[in-house]
């Protein structure tokens, strides 16, 4: 078991999603779970990818970093924070806005679920993948990401929706430029949001 760091901030406007996974599901009745994608940004503008691994599920297509929301998250952001540290080993410093809206969708069980997409900024560090969940990870210009190659490698992505969340997260990035990054912080709920950590199982 890994201990993932939940030390972080975020601006106002992803507040309500500082709740457990419980009491953000009920104010939905007909969602049954919460995926969320993490977009990160390096100083030169470009987004983190990552390739799936080729013995996993939509082997050696590309992707955001991101996952399945937990029972035992403290929120969803908190969910999200842990998604992108267990993948990437990049720590959350702030979960800065919502990349367009929520796209749901059937899975096998069948289940309704809700994909949420975040910009997050983060602290210094390394990206360092876990082999057995992605191969390869690429920073990627909006023009790379459009034009689905950067340099000799080939950009096939998991799906058209995160085809579109990758592009309209480089617009969106240039929205919160353009208007300065908001100055209001939230904090979760009680001193769980400063100091608390989750165990990854």
């Amino acid at each position: 078991m890994d201990k993932v760091s939940t030390h972080f901030d975020f601006d106002l406007s992803v507040a309500s999603f500082g709740v457990p996974l419980d009491t953000y599901l009920k104010t939905i009745p007909m969602l049954q779970g919460v995926c969320v994608g993490a977009f990160v940004f390096d100083d030169q503008g470009r987004l983190l990818l990552l390739q799936r691994s080729k013995t996993d599920s939509y082997p050696r297509l590309w992707e955001v970093p991101g996952g399945t929301i937990d029972d035992e998250d403290v929120s969803l952001l908190h969910g999200l924070v842990r998604e992108l540290e267990e993948e990437t080993g990049l720590r959350a410093r702030r979960v800065t806005g919502v990349v367009g809206k929520g796209v749901t969708f059937l899975t096998r069980e069948p289940a309704c679920v809700c994909k949420y997409s975040f910009i997050v900024d983060i602290e210094a560090g390394d990206v360092k993948i876990d082999p057995k969940e992605h191969e390869a990870f690429v920073w990627v210009t909006e023009d790379e990401a459009k034009a689905k190659n950067c340099g000799e490698i080939r950009l096939s992505y998991t799906s058209v929706g995160q085809e579109k969340a990758i592009l309209e997260s480089f617009r969106s990035r240039r929205e919160q430029i353009m208007h300065g990054f908001p100055n209001s912080t939230g904090d979760l709920p009680g001193k769980q949001s400063l100091d608390s950590s989750t165990t990854a199982f």
